[in-house]
């Protein structure tokens, strides 16, 4: 293999890594390595793109900014692209940068340079989650994440939920003159963050309510602010740090800063400098701070002062050329590792975690940390009384990092993985592509909890009213232990549970018993069968139409449904066939739970893969995903070549302009409603509601006007 294979090789991995890191932190507020091997990992993506420039696509991670968007709220699109900052680690980094922007602005025209271009505003790093909140007339409009960087998804009703950010701009409230309230479109940019104590006392009420607690302030604050339920948003104690005004009519950033102050936002505090030396005695005093602060920082923001010279530098693809973050090194101290503890996770998901003879760290005593996965106990070729290095880096269980194997004992044994559930005994299996070893066994005392949840969900059986808390509160006294049970409460267990009204439960027990008139396919959701989601629960109740069509099925049976499939097929036919299951199905059946599909099978979209995107005039996305699947067709989150059109609401963004690059149709949410209206009315004048019906063509104009109405 030649040097240009070897850096190749070495690229894709890089990109296969940081993509899936890069996911996993910006979807599922999961950080699955540091900010620094991030950051190096990126560092050497771009000097091998340097190096062949055919391996640098549009969309790198080099090029573009991490992105948190969902398909669950509506897109803003901001005004100023909503950059990240670029980060360094050493003295001699931050010299470059500094060097760098200074013969920016040394190379501008005489009328470009200011007197203030040499002053640096030094802030703290929060490490929380970027928000753009808009103003109209000193009245909140808008509140928006990050997300692309072009736009961003609406959390305005969550972002109201924070006691820091004020709805109204109130002059006789703040105790200012009315005129310096700023009139028209406002912008106010910022830091949603939690405090240390706010976040343990959350995650100790996740315990005690048997939820999956948070691994760090920052990525609570993430999920926090993607909540569906505003009342649930309200129970997260955020707070707002206000440090940017994106289109400011001051002169300088300090002045923005005492701006923010004055019109009653919480603004951190800062310092100034004119030179790297100055800047780098700022971070070590703001560093010496950082244990005794109530939130959580990770470095130290350098901004250059004067904001006509910011907008001169300008900005790269993804950061702006007049900021830098400088990122505190995490701590790292070395101890020996004493026991590793398998702890069996909800979803069944087995993660070794170190037990660690006590040692001081970041002004705590650590005696455990994450080891992640089995592959990263074999990357460490971890043993039993090795002496592990230990960093922590904003996470509840700090992780190990190295292991010093000059200092390894005679005789260690290595660290292997489990064979059966540490919980309940049951053979653990490892999926081919996951790294994840996994108890399969849903009855495992561990997975309780979360089984009942999945059960009594909006998109299974729809129980309203009965929560994670109550849950956990009747498992914890006993009352329920399998799914079956649930039809087997009274009103007086549902009474008998702490903090339970009896106006309360009585709305719970008649929501479940209101849950036995669904369709199969809520069922067969419900019951949590490995693989099977939503859609592919519909599809084999649509087929089979009964229960005990399905559990008399073969295997071949099965994956012959659409979308379903081997994978998929294997393990219904494993399930329907294990007798701990097959029990619990007779014990439902006869508790009168739903066993027949009792839908319509409607094939006007059959075949057809739909992309919803942007805000729809008169109904929500799952209503519009939910008619669509009704109709035969598959929703997808993205579009590609295999999408058949896109359904296109106010604000669509991305997806649109991709829809359009590909020539594929694009429709409103009126061609929706007039093509299952029309295929309504032909079906009932035939009376063959179960016929397959070739979709009718669009009302004439339609697709068009949207086309336009959207550019």
């Amino acid at each position: 293999m030649d040097q240009k294979e070897i850096d190749r090789t070495r690229y894709f991995e890089l990109k296969k890594q940081l993509e899936e890191a890069s996911r996993l932190y910006y979807k599922e507020g999961v950080s699955p390595m540091s900010d620094q091997d991030f950051d190096f990992g990126l560092k050497e993506m771009e000097s091998l793109e340097a190096k062949y420039p055919e391996l640098r696509g549009q969309g790198s991670l080099t090029q573009k900014v991490g992105s948190d968007l969902t398909n669950d709220f509506a897109k803003v699109a901001h005004a100023v692209p909503m950059l990240s900052i670029a980060n360094v680690y050493s003295a001699e980094e931050m010299a470059e940068f500094v060097n760098a922007a200074e013969e920016g602005m040394a190379s501008l025209g005489d009328d470009k340079r200011a007197t203030t271009a040499h002053t640096w505003i030094c802030e703290r790093k929060i490490d929380g989650v970027s928000l753009s909140i808009v103003y109209e007339n000193g009245c909140l409009k808008q509140a928006a994440t990050r997300g692309d960087g072009a736009q961003g998804d609406d959390v305005t009703l969550n972002a109201l939920t924070i006691a820091d950010i004020p709805e109204t701009l109130d002059a006789k409230k703040l105790k200012i003159d009315p005129s310096e309230i700023p009139q028209g479109t406002f912008e106010v940019r910022g830091e949603v963050y939690m405090e240390r104590e706010a976040f343990e006392r959350l995650n100790e009420q996740f315990i005690l309510e048997g939820k999956k607690i948070f691994q760090n302030p920052r990525n609570t604050v993430s999920g926090s602010l993607k909540l569906k339920s505003v009342a649930e948003c309200k129970t997260r104690p955020m707070r707002f740090f206000a440090y940017h005004i994106p289109q400011s009519n001051n002169k300088t950033h300090e002045e923005n800063l005492q701006q923010l102050k004055k019109l009653g936002f919480h603004t951190n505090d800062y310092w100034t400098a004119d030179n790297t030396e100055e800047i780098m005695k700022i971070s070590e005093q703001i560093g010496a701070s950082r244990d005794s602060l109530p939130f959580e920082i990770d470095g130290m923001v350098v901004k250059l002062n004067d904001l006509a010279m910011q907008r001169a530098l300008g900005t790269t693809s993804k950061s702006p050329r007049w900021a830098i973050a400088y990122k505190f090194k995490a701590e790292r101290a070395y101890t020996p590792l004493l026991s590793v503890e398998f702890q069996v996770g909800r979803t069944g998901a087995v993660t070794p975690v170190a037990n660690l003879a006590p040692v001081r760290l970041a002004g705590t005593t650590v005696k455990r940390a994450t080891l992640h996965n089995f592959d990263e106990v074999a990357r460490l070729d971890l043993h039993f009384g090795d002496t592990v290095g230990v960093e922590k880096g904003g996470e509840i269980i700090p992780k190990i990092t190295d292991v010093k194997k000059e200092l390894r004992p005679e005789g260690a044994v290595p660290v292997t993985a489990p064979d059966k559930c540490p919980v309940c005994g049951e053979p653990l299996t490892h999926i081919d592509g996951e790294v994840i070893l996994r108890c399969e066994n849903m009855h495992c005392a561990a997975q309780v909890q979360c089984l009942f949840e999945h059960f009594v969900s909006r998109e299974a059986m729809n129980i309203e009213n009965l929560g994670p808390a109550l849950i956990a509160s009747l498992i914890a006294t006993g009352k329920i232990k399998r799914i079956p049970d649930l039809y087997r409460l009274t009103l007086e267990d549902l009474e008998s549970q702490e903090r339970m009204a009896k106006k309360s439960a009585k709305n719970v027990y008649d929501a479940i018993a209101a849950s036995k008139e669904k369709s199969l396919e809520n069922l067969l959701h419900g019951l949590g069968i490995r693989f099977v989601g939503r859609t592919s629960a519909r599809n084999l109740a649509k087929h089979f139409r009964t229960l005990e069509a399905i559990r008399t099925a073969t295997v071949e049976d099965l994956q012959n449904v659409n979308d379903v499939g081997e994978r998929i097929g294997k393990s219904v036919y494993d399930f329907f066939h294990t007798e701990r299951y097959t029990q619990e199905i007779d014990e439902l059946i006869a508790l009168g739970c739903p066993t027949e599909f009792k839908g319509v099978v409607k094939t006007l979209f059959q075949g057809q893969t739909a992309v919803i995107t942007g805000t729809l005039p008169s109904m929500e996305r799952e209503e519009a995903r939910k008619l669509i699947e009704e109709n035969g067709g598959k929703v997808s989150g993205s579009v590609s070549k295999k999408t058949s059109w896109v359904l296109a609401g106010e604000a669509a963004g991305s997806k649109l302009t991709k829809a359009n690059e590909l020539g594929i149709p694009v429709h409103d949410e009126a061609w929706l409603l007039a093509q299952i209206a029309y295929n309504d009315a032909e079906n009932a004048e035939k009376n063959t509601d179960n016929e397959k019906q070739t979709a009718p063509i669009a009302p004439s104009g339609t697709t068009e006007a949207v086309q336009t109405s959207l550019f």
